[in-house]
């Protein structure tokens, strides 16, 4: 008999045993003691014996017990109970405005995953399906690779610190529930740069030190995803290319950078290029303007050197979508 350990035997019964259990995704197995025992593989012994491409006997855990323990893999990411059944042939690519490219290489990229990869960093508005898509990175590389993960996401990770040492008034609790945060495998960090007003200084250290000790290490891959895009994503180091001044009163005294920002404004509001600027006067145009230059980008949240390092860990990816949880139909 030809067994192919590469496979989980038990996929076919997933879906179906996935569980809400105290906020995080569980799976529960079938694989009970009864059909442990009347395995027609290993009969009962959770392991089998062949012979290796070498010619040696060697003792290979049953498909059966070889499933159990990627399910167990799962069971440890901490994958959030909403997001049980997150999968990429769940993913509604036709949402995406782009057409959605990126999504079948990431897609690609898990399935032929491999130690030391990159990751990614995907950037976008609420809604989009980021979340979505790291949790189906998780479920296809624990259970079907066979790969420890683990989902944090970052606004909660600074409350459960917080709370944890309100309670034993000590920084060993802190180091507790970051010590897997740095040595595991692969991690998916979400809600990067979330928090309430300015980032403080107990949030900066705490991203920079996960961000830190994973870039140290080129054997960990980490995929990130944030509101907030970086400033070459979001198109700001073009505007200023086209004469947009940051530190200028007035975000119109240039030409140049008034033409721009009007293709801009038709391009966002999907407009003819032949279509005027539809404002009643130039300072709503220039509030307009302000607003668009004025927003956060990821290196306000984690700062210019912690942001450097992420785009050496994971490649940006943008996703251009509506937020589907404001979806009317």
């Amino acid at each position: 008999m030809t067994i192919d350990l590469e496979k989980c035997v038990l996929r076919a019964q997933i879906e179906e045993d996935t569980v809400n259990s105290g906020g995080f995704a569980q799976i529960v197995a079938k694989w009970d003691d009864s059909a442990v025992r009347n395995c027609p593989v290993c009969g009962g012994l959770q392991f089998i014996e062949r012979t290796n491409p070498q010619g040696y006997r060697v003792i290979t855990p049953c498909p059966g017990a070889y499933a159990l323990d990627r399910i167990a893999l799962f069971n440890q990411a901490r994958v959030p109970a909403r997001f049980m059944t997150a999968s990429f042939e769940t993913f509604d690519v036709s949402r995406c405005i782009d057409g959605g490219m990126w999504v079948t290489q990431y897609i690609e990229e898990i399935r032929n995953f491999k130690r030391k990869d990159i990751g990614r960093l995907f950037e976008g508005g609420p809604g989009t399906g980021k979340t979505h898509l790291l949790c189906a990175g998780i479920r296809y590389l624990t259970l079907e690779l066979g790969i420890p993960c683990l989902y944090a996401d970052f606004s909660m990770l600074i409350s459960d610190i917080r709370a944890a040492y309100s309670i034993n008034g000590t920084n060993a609790s802190e180091i507790d529930i970051l010590r897997p945060l740095f040595t595991i495998p692969v991690l998916f960090l979400d809600e990067l740069g979330k928090g309430r007003g300015t980032p403080n200084d107990f949030e900066l250290r705490t991203i920079d030190e996960i961000v830190n000790r994973r870039y140290d290490n080129p054997d960990l891959t980490t995929f990130f995803a944030s509101n907030y895009c970086d400033r070459a994503t979001s198109g700001y180091q073009v505007y200023c290319k086209n004469g947009y001044n940051p530190a200028s009163n007035s975000p119109l005294e240039s030409e140049k950078w008034r033409k721009f920002a009007a293709k801009r404004w038709r391009e966002e509001n999907k407009r003819k290029s032949k279509d005027e600027v539809e404002f009643r006067n130039v300072e709503e145009f220039e509030t307009w303007v302000r607003k668009l230059m004025d927003r956060e980008h990821l290196e306000d949240r984690v700062s210019e050197r912690t942001a450097s390092r992420i785009m050496a860990m994971a490649k940006p990816t943008f996703i251009h979508a509506p937020d589907s949880r404001r979806s009317v139909g």
